[in-house]
């Protein structure tokens, strides 16, 4: 069954998530929200409103990876060890398999953590510790614990595929399909020897202990429109297509990235346009929130000094991985590499030369750092 304009009223009534007089009463509207999917969003002015994916066509990629999403749902409702992540999520419905329909809440007056960030120029301490709730509510360190879970086998436990970058030389990377931006971040990286020899340990660090994202970025968290500083944040996570059992500082790492990304992107785009750079955006201003997210993640975890110091050291060796791999993110529809790629490259090798001093001066996390600290990364 194709879901269209036509036929998804009649599908909702099958399922009684709508009823006859609702639709009569003109309680019922639908509108065309797709992306990678086919998604409807139903009711958006009458709530209970309903966001309804369905995978385009017959793509067994994208149907694996909307059974990952519902997977998610599925044990955040019905599994014990995931039952607080469901306080960050949007109310899951139901997962029609057959049809590969999911069908979760439309949250009403949100807006994703992205655009706040970037319309406002605030970057609230709340916010961030409720980045670490959140995160921390899914994430698993106990060796052994995830493994034995009815989950574990549900997923494919995969490696990012940063970190096979270094398994194929530049020859056989050169005759991939990649495009020709994407291309020349792998020149300027194989070709770099220090480069390469500063990311073949990072491999060897992965642990599979965890449920992860896997796609952690701030378009893909979702925030209450009405959000000021006076109340606390309602913060949730969508977008689990790429889910998998792995390494949870891979997630956490993200956060720092997106941090840096934000601050790298507006930087450029003030210099391109002749501007000095506002001070809301610059990272000196984003610090103390990167340091809340760090401080209060690690108190949800309950961790040691020692192992707190550990972790972190990971996470700065996973963060200039991240940016690594945004490198080729923003480079799929380039032809040619991009002032931001070169910048995030250049990024990502300064924070595995010099990963102590990034804690302090680049995350801010240990002491704040100057303008002129702050740019000379």
């Amino acid at each position: 069954m194709i879901l269209t304009f036509e036929n998804i009223a009649h599908y909702l009534l099958e399922k009684g998530l709508v009823t006859l007089d609702d639709i009569v009463a003109g309680k019922f509207s639908v509108r065309d929200n797709s992306s990678r999917n086919t998604n409807f969003a139903v009711n958006k002015e009458h709530p209970p409103g309903y966001l309804v994916k369905q995978v385009r066509a017959k793509d067994m990629e994208k149907t694996q990876t909307m059974r990952i999403e519902a997977t998610c749902y599925w044990l955040a409702n019905n599994d014990e060890q995931y039952q607080v992540l469901k306080n960050f999520l949007p109310k899951y419905h139901e997962y029609d398999y057959l049809n590969h329909i999911l069908i979760i809440e439309l949250l009403p007056e949100v807006q994703s953590l992205y655009d706040y960030h970037y319309g406002t120029g605030n970057f609230p301490i709340p916010v961030a510790e409720s980045l670490a709730d959140l995160m921390a509510s899914y994430h698993c360190y106990e060796l052994g614990k995830v493994q034995q879970g009815r989950s574990f086998q549900l997923f494919k436990k995969n490696k990012p595929w940063v970190f096979s970058l270094l398994d194929n030389s530049l020859d056989e990377w050169m005759n991939s399909s990649m495009g020709s931006a994407e291309k020349q971040v792998l020149q300027l990286v194989l070709k770099n020897q220090e480069f390469v020899e500063l990311l073949k340990p990072i491999r060897e660090d992965w642990e599979v202990t965890s449920l992860l994202h896997g796609d952690i970025k701030f378009p893909n968290f979702i925030i209450n429109r009405s959000y000021d500083e006076s109340a606390a944040p309602d913060v949730r996570l969508i977008d689990w297509e790429l889910a998998d059992m792995g390494d949870p500082l891979w997630d956490v790492a993200a956060i720092f990235q997106n941090y840096l990304s934000l601050w790298v992107s507006v930087e450029i785009a003030n210099q391109q346009q002749g501007q000095k750079q506002l001070q809301t955006f610059s990272l000196e201003n984003m610090q103390p929130s990167i340091n809340a997210f760090w401080k209060k993640y690690v108190a949800n975890n309950g961790w040691d000094v020692a192992d707190t110091q550990a972790k972190l050291d990971k996470t700065v060796r996973y963060t200039a991985f991240k940016l690594l791999h945004s490198c080729f993110e923003s480079s799929q529809y380039s032809k040619d590499i991009q002032l931001f790629t070169a910048k995030t490259l250049q990024l990502s090798l300064n924070l595995l030369k010099f990963p102590n001093e990034a804690v302090g001066e680049l995350l801010g996390i240990q002491k704040q750092c100057n303008n002129a600290t702050a740019t000379a990364y």
